[in-house]
């Protein structure tokens, strides 16, 4: 399912604060909720952005960054905040401050609002559960032509002799 990036970004977006009120309803802070919420399930996205400057270094350009030229340019995909092995360590370091609430709750939220952003990922970009782990991204050494579907992979070709690259 290939959906607009405004739309794709605005469905993370509503599922973050959603996430992070229903943690923060759990925790009886909803202020605290909302706010870890949209962190954990919106805003692990910047690792996108880390991907562009690492790729073309600081300047940054708004529309290769739309159309994921650095994923282009690099025939690679890092994604390093978008990677489940974080969940079960942030849920870890949540329960250890079993008295301290409001540490726990912003852990524990982290982890419940990445998740539920890798799992819409996977629906909407159709990749498996282990595309969303580093450790199977290593494996392939982040190659985009290990990883990606052989169609997909073509469809990522053709985008690059259309845009020039």
């Amino acid at each position: 399912m290939h959906l607009p990036l405004p739309l794709h970004l605005a469905i993370h977006f509503l599922l973050a604060i959603m996430s992070g009120y229903l943690a923060g309803k759990h925790f009886k802070n909803l202020k605290l909720g909302i706010l870890v919420g949209f962190c954990g399930g919106f805003l692990i996205d910047l690792d996108h952005v880390l991907e562009y400057f690492l790729v073309f270094g600081p300047h940054f350009n708004l529309l290769y960054f739309s159309q994921g030229r650095q994923f282009l340019a690099s025939d690679q995909l890092h994604l390093w905040f978008h990677a489940w092995e974080y969940i079960p360590v942030l849920v870890i370091i949540g329960l250890l401050f079993k008295k301290k609430t409001t540490i726990k709750a912003i852990f524990i939220t982290l982890a419940f609002a990445a998740s539920i952003h890798l799992v819409t990922d996977m629906i909407v970009n159709q990749c498996s559960f282990e595309f969303y782990t580093l450790t199977y991204r290593a494996e392939h050494n982040f190659s985009a032509k290990e990883l990606m579907s052989p169609e997909n992979y073509q469809e990522n070709q053709e985008l690059k002799l259309k845009l020039g690259m």
